[in-house]
């Protein structure tokens, strides 16, 4: 896909965002991540900086930076070769809860399509959602945080299927692994990682909407036993940053 330069247009604030309304889209990511057409990625504030840190920073992320600022977590969605891309395109378009994000801008050219939405709180943007189609690509990417917007042009790079699953991979690459069990899990798991040379210190837990619900010190051994008696129902991402800075984050489910 070619690279599209963006005119920015005015855009309207909106606040107050019930998590109902986004639920939709959440469920169209859930739909396809685990699709093997599709690569995904999800990056918290803490991952965002390990991948910073990497080879992916000369190439995407500067980019990438330099127009979102202060993320709090990215979530990328791209599949870079489909045949139905037009078809899933329109799906996310009907998933994007428009009555709480206002559309920034609308580019079409060609057979190319792109979108971008904000919502924002008290003048500050908290939720970006950009959204690609063409022919046979598609890109969803879902910052969360107290952004500060940029040159939107510079997003152009980034919207790019090829170099959006590029960032996504590297992700990927640079994360540490643990396993939670069991999940679904009724508020009671455990986090057991393989490197006993890298342990795990620290462990935070987000709700779908990007807001910290748990932060807390871990005792230091590779598997540990945690109870979250206060954890409503529903999706969560588990982050465990090790002693020597590395990160890993697990999406985990809460059944009561």
């Amino acid at each position: 896909m070619k690279t599209i330069l963006f005119s920015l247009v005015s855009f309207f604030l909106f606040s107050g965002l019930a998590h109902a309304q986004q639920e939709s889209l959440h469920r169209f990511v859930d739909k396809y991540k685990q699709n093997k057409a599709f690569t995904y990625s999800y990056m918290s504030k803490d991952l965002v900086e390990v991948v910073a840190q990497t080879e992916v920073a000369e190439k995407d992320w500067q980019k990438l930076q330099n127009v979102v600022k202060n993320i709090g977590s990215l979530s990328i969605l791209v599949a870079d070769s489909i045949p139905n891309a037009r078809a899933v395109y329109h799906e996310a378009l009907a998933a994007v809860p428009v009555t709480v994000f206002d559309e920034l801008l609308t580019v079409r050219d060609g057979a190319d399509n792109v979108r971008i939405w904000a919502k924002t709180d008290a003048s500050t943007v908290t939720d970006l959602v950009l959204l690609v189609g063409s022919a046979e690509e598609f890109v969803l990417i879902c910052f969360t945080g107290n952004l500060e917007l940029g040159n939107l042009s510079e997003l152009g790079a980034m919207l790019d299927a090829e170099q959006a699953q590029h960032l996504a991979q590297t992700t990927q690459a640079v994360a540490i692994d643990f396993q939670v069990s069991p999940n679904p899990s009724s508020g009671e798991f455990s986090i057991t990682c393989s490197d006993a040379k890298d342990i795990p210190q620290q462990l935070t837990i987000t709700d779908q909407n990007g807001r910290q619900v748990v932060a807390m010190q871990l005792t230091g051994e590779t598997s540990q036993r945690l109870s979250f008696p206060d954890l409503k129902s529903g999706l969560y991402w588990v982050q465990v940053k090790t002693v020597n800075g590395n990160v890993g984050v697990k999406q985990v489910q809460i059944v009561r």
